[in-house]
């Protein structure tokens, strides 16, 4: 059972050349663009040439965190770069540089962290003593504006020495401007040094297509005889079963094993999707969950719970037990949840997935039975982008002309009847 949908995660295909944000330094591959990347130029304001401090988390009349050159912790040339916070801190900021790129997929983040008794002491500080990456279009407008950043190194925890940050992460397609951040958000003091922004060497893929997919394996490592006609094969079954006609194109990168996938993409699991860019990363040749959510993202993106509902229904198999099984088993030990769990996301996330999935599903599927599969897409782009009860609950009542009580009820007494059986 894969989550991937949710998650972003790090990897490395990458065309195009580059330019720095002065637009004076000509760069090719693995090579750095940030300017002054160890610090070691800094103007009179005591804030190193070439970057900026910039707010980053708290109110602004709250007691503020503090930074500077620091001339005797280093870890490349005569300086690095400080934050320091106590429990009282409220109010911190970012060390940042602006970078333009062109025609880059992917950049790779490397730099030094050194801490000393970092730690959040109070609930009013932020998990950050890190890198972040923020991605902007050609007009300077962020892809997305719900986080404070787009990508991030992982937090550094407690005291250690300088050790280098090196991670590979996908930028959004149409990224022309890369923000790098040094940020420490919580108590304690941090070092910063010798950072650095790159575009990795592309890698030349070798490349098949059929209807719906472009795949994409590494010289060497072909694809499995006859996975591609039989992805585009499970892609067909499904659309048919769902009742749409999908012209959505998904480039399927095919990666030999494990090593390499979490290699190149600085994964810790098997596998990374990309929504926007509609690419799909993965150690196995053929997939029929993940595509699912492809084919049907251009009708909508309803609530989590229904979009794995879906999938889960579509395969009548939940961790190798059938869907009504499943639910017998839940409804006989008394847990069987509330529909409001599965359609408030913060509901939704607590539940245990052996809950959480086949409800998704059982329910998914009461509603092609008593409605009709046409009914259910078209419920899809009713509730687009909703993570709530009372939004899903209007939207109910105008593709299905019923309010959402009355349906969920309906489809507890299914499952209460079917349970005792």
């Amino acid at each position: 059972m894969t989550v991937s949908r949710y998650a972003a995660l790090a990897s490395l295909l990458v065309v195009g050349a580059l330019t720095a944000s002065c637009g004076k330094k000509e760069s090719g591959y693995d090579t750095n663009l940030l300017v002054n990347g160890s610090f070691e130029d800094v103007g009179g304001d005591g804030i190193p040439r070439g970057w900026t401090i910039e707010p980053f988390r708290g109110p602004e009349d709250a007691f503020a965190a503090r930074h500077g050159i620091d001339e005797q912790i280093v870890q490349d040339g005569k300086r690095s770069f400080f934050f320091a916070a106590d429990p009282n801190s409220k109010r911190f900021f970012r060390l940042s540089q602006d970078v333009e790129i062109a025609d880059a997929t992917h950049v790779r983040l490397r730099g030094w962290i050194q801490a000393d008794g970092v730690d959040m002491a109070t609930p009013e500080q932020f998990s950050h003593c890190n890198f972040l990456l923020t991605f902007y279009d050609q007009n300077r407008h962020r892809f997305q504006e719900m986080r404070i950043s787009d990508k991030r190194t992982r937090p550094v925890l407690g005291s250690r020495l300088f050790e280098e940050e090196n991670v590979t992460f996908r930028v959004p397609r149409g990224t022309r401007f890369v923000k790098v951040s040094c940020v420490l958000a919580m108590s304690g003091q941090a070092w910063f040094d010798n950072v650095s922004l790159e575009v990795p060497e592309p890698i030349d893929w070798e490349t098949a297509t059929t209807k719906n997919f472009v795949f994409h394996w590494l010289p060497g490592h072909p694809m499995p005889e006859g996975s591609q006609p039989n992805q585009q094969a499970i892609f067909d079954q499904l659309a048919q079963r769902l009742g749409i006609e999908s012209s959505v194109v998904i480039n399927y990168y095919f990666y030999p094993d494990t090593t390499t996938i979490r290699q190149m993409l600085s994964l810790k699991g098997y596998q990374y999707v990309s929504w926007e860019d509609v690419e799909f990363h993965s150690v196995n040749p053929n997939d029929n969950h993940e595509v699912v959510h492809f084919m049907t993202d251009p009708i909508g993106r309803p609530p989590r719970a229904l979009a794995e509902g879906t999938v889960f229904w579509l395969h009548d198999d939940v961790d190798g037990v059938p869907v009504e099984e499943a639910m017998k088993r839940l409804v006989r030990a008394n847990a069987f949840p509330p529909l409001k769990n599965l359609l408030d996301y913060n509901l939704f996330a607590v539940l245990e997935p052996q809950i959480s999935m086949p409800c998704a599903a059982s329910f998914v599927g009461f509603l092609v039975d008593r409605f009709g599969i046409d009914k259910l897409m078209e419920f899809y782009g009713a509730i687009n982008g909703m993570n709530s009860y009372d939004a899903v609950a209007m939207a109910t009542n105008k593709v299905y002309g019923i309010p959402l009580s009355e349906i969920e009820t309906a489809w507890r007494n299914r499952q209460m009847l079917r349970a005792k059986a």
